[in-house]
């Protein structure tokens, strides 16, 4: 009896372990991106966009006549103001980030069902005020699993996954490393990425860094195979959080979209 009761403890201990960590590790990624505020000084001013009644976000060269729309998705702390001031200057076409539901000036409640909404609903938006374009998506870290997922439902022309996770487990295990195996089925909301690439059939990008220790090279290998047809571009010394920062980076992705090279003022370069 004295040795039922003591197991009942420890499975007992296990699950509220277990659940525990797994919602603090939850409110810190949603956290990251309700309580980020704005930056001060934006190299480009972004311009507000009512996606839906309930749903922001921010974009630049709204009215470019290039024939591609690039919709961001950011990662951990990546809000769409942020964004859009920081990196939408070195596209020559127009970019839109949204902000989650829940999040910002976005109304509701951020899970992984309405940041699925969010993507799907940016997506219809982008179509409906440009029924012409091409939309291109790019991820960027946590912002590749709704990249994919978006990927995965409509008909994209180009998808980026810069630094991408194959699930959840993927993030949390980098500080408690305990969901392994079947142990994540304890994950919440679990953003399944490696699941939502297998129904992209579009052409699609895994970009990582050998100077990347967040989401190494070894992961973007095991996710890119997770794609039908995906190509795994590598680069040597690209910090995770600097990706966009890299001109190297960048001039790839504008090079595959096949756009026009801007410089730091967002002119054309000649």
């Amino acid at each position: 009896m004295n040795i039922a009761r003591i197991c009942l403890k420890i499975l007992t201990l296990f699950l509220i372990t277990m659940f525990t960590i797994n919602f603090i590790q939850e409110r810190i990624c949603y956290l990251s991106f309700i309580n980020k505020e704005k930056m001060e000084k934006p190299l480009v001013e972004p311009e507000y966009i009512k996606i839906t009644d309930k749903l922001t976000g921010y974009g630049y060269r709204l009215d470019s006549d290039n024939e591609n729309v690039i919709i961001y998705f950011g990662g951990n702390y990546n809000i769409a103001y942020n964004m859009v001031g920081k990196y939408a200057h070195s596209f020559d076409c127009t970019f839109i980030s949204p902000d989650y539901y829940g999040t910002q000036d976005s109304k509701g409640h951020i899970n992984l069902k309405t940041m699925k909404k969010t993507a799907l609903d940016a997506y219809d938006y982008v179509k409906e005020q440009y029924p012409n374009k091409k939309v291109i998506v790019i991820g960027h870290s946590y912002g590749t699993g709704m990249a994919t997922y978006l990927a995965s439902k409509r008909d994209v022309e180009i998808l980026f996954v810069v630094s991408g996770f194959r699930d959840n487990a993927d993030i949390y295990n980098r500080t408690t490393p305990v969901f392994y195996g079947p142990l994540k089925v304890f994950i919440s909301n679990n953003i399944k990425t490696s699941t939502y690439a297998k129904s992209v059939n579009n052409k699609t990008y895994v970009i990582g860094s050998k100077a990347d220790y967040t989401l190494p090279v070894s992961m973007q290998e095991k996710l890119c195979s997770s794609f039908p047809n995906a190509e795994l571009k590598l680069f040597e010394d690209v910090e995770h959080s600097n990706y966009f920062k890299s001109k190297e980076v960048v001039d790839f992705i504008i090079d595959t979209i096949g756009l026009d090279h801007v410089d730091d003022q967002g002119d054309i370069e000649e």
